[in-house]
Order: C-alpha cells, then structure tokens, then sequence
C-alpha cells in the first residue's frame, strides 16, 4: 500500500518535494491557494487542491486528516507556515516536516514539538562554503551537525591504489561508499563524450582512477584531515 504525503505549499521547494516523491511511489497531495501553482503541478501528483492550509474544514474536506506523513513547504509567510503545521498537530498527523527560514520559527517549532526542521538556506549555505573552502569538494550533504557526505576529486596519491590498500576507516577514520566514474564514449565522428557510472558497493579490489569522484563518509574533522592528507597513509 503506497504511503499517502501532503505537500503544504507548492512554490519551488515544495513543488520540487511533491513530484519527487510522487515519482518515488508516494501518494502525493499538494496543497496551496495559488490556482496557477497548483495547476501547474496537477498532472504530476495524485491529488493537487486549492486551499488554504490554515482552514481545518477545508483541510478535513480533502481529507488531509488521513495522510501518513506532511511536509510544510510555505516559504515567506512564517504565520501561515506555524498555523498550518499547528492544524496538523490538532488532526493528530505525527510525522511532520517543516521549512523554516529564520531563528525565531525554528525555536517556535522546536517549543510545539517538531522534531523534522529543513532549514534550505542554511544546508545550502553550508554546502556552498564547503565546496568554496576546500578544493575538488562537489556535492556536500550534512548528515548532523558535524558529520557530511562529500564529493571529493581523487588525491594524487591515490591514483592506482585500491580502497583496501588505501584503508581510509583505519588510516583516517572515514568511509568510501561510493565510486563515479567517468566512462568515455566515442561517436562516428570521433567525438568523446563521457557517461557517469554509479558504484555504491565498491569492491575492495577495486583501483582507483586518476578521473574518478569519491563518496566519503565522516565526520567534518576527519573529513578534512583526509583530504589534506592527500590520501597519503603512511
């Protein structure tokens, strides 16, 4: 049976969530008052309603009572955002995510009980400092507060070697959990172009290419002291 979500408030944060996860399997209904967001939206979820998220007769109407999980997507209007996500406590729905954008929503949040906050600004503005910091960083996730998932180039020296040569867990504390890697194609006309290839069971044989990106695991600390390091292990 799929899991029902609602999606309250359908600009580009919440748009982008509500297909996503519609796309993922999930019964998706997306919630908002402008006509021409929801329109928008419409052909790509279960359910798509023009409503005022803040109204608990219109809410109960479509049923919003019944959803397994809800994610307050509302953007600028932090009333609208904290009435909202009040009238899905009072519906009794437990599993509730919430945008906030400053300080003061997240600690109003925090005092009614809501444990899942996304903070949008401050995760891409930990991302975007990261990969300005530190050099060949890509893709930057915080896991928790000091813990990240990165992206990294491949260190010099550790071109040729295999993850259990290298030995990150031991040496320096972090995890490899994925490889990409750069397959080159070539057209009739000679032209190259490069596809990506995803491994997220790297084989501990595997030898490392000078093009490929590392998945790394760990804490920002030690992920830091690895790159470096240069992957040099000794």
């Amino acid at each position: 049976m799929k899991k029902s979500v609602a999606v309250i408030g359908l600009g580009q944060f919440g748009h982008q969530v509500a297909i996503s996860l519609s796309q993922k399997g999930f019964e998706v209904v997306g919630l908002d008052k402008d006509p021409e967001i929801v329109s928008e939206v419409k052909d790509l979820v279960a359910q798509a309603v023009i409503l005022d998220t803040t109204d608990e007769k219109a809410m109960r109407a479509v049923n919003i009572d019944n959803v397994d999980k809800a994610i307050v997507a509302i953007g600028s209007n932090v009333q609208s955002s904290l009435l909202s996500t009040a009238l899905l406590q009072r519906m009794g729905i437990q599993d509730i995510y919430v945008r906030v954008i400053n300080s003061l929503q997240e600690s109003i949040l925090r005092s009614m009980g809501i444990k899942n906050i996304v903070s949008i600004e401050k995760e891409m503005g930990i991302q975007v400092s990261n990969m300005l910091s530190s050099r060949g960083v890509g893709m930057y996730v915080a896991i928790s507060a000091r813990h990240a998932l990165m992206e990294i180039e491949v260190p010099a020296k550790l071109i040729g070697k295999t993850l259990k040569e290298i030995s990150t867990r031991s040496h320096y504390r972090v995890n490899i959990v994925g490889i990409k890697s750069r397959i080159p194609n070539v057209n009739d006309e000679g032209k190259v172009s490069y596809s990506i290839k995803m491994t997220d069971v790297p084989d501990p044989n595997y030898k490392i290419l000078q093009d490929d990106l590392l998945l790394v695991v760990g804490s920002d600390d030690n992920l830091n002291k690895f790159m470096s390091l240069g992957g040099d292990n000794e």
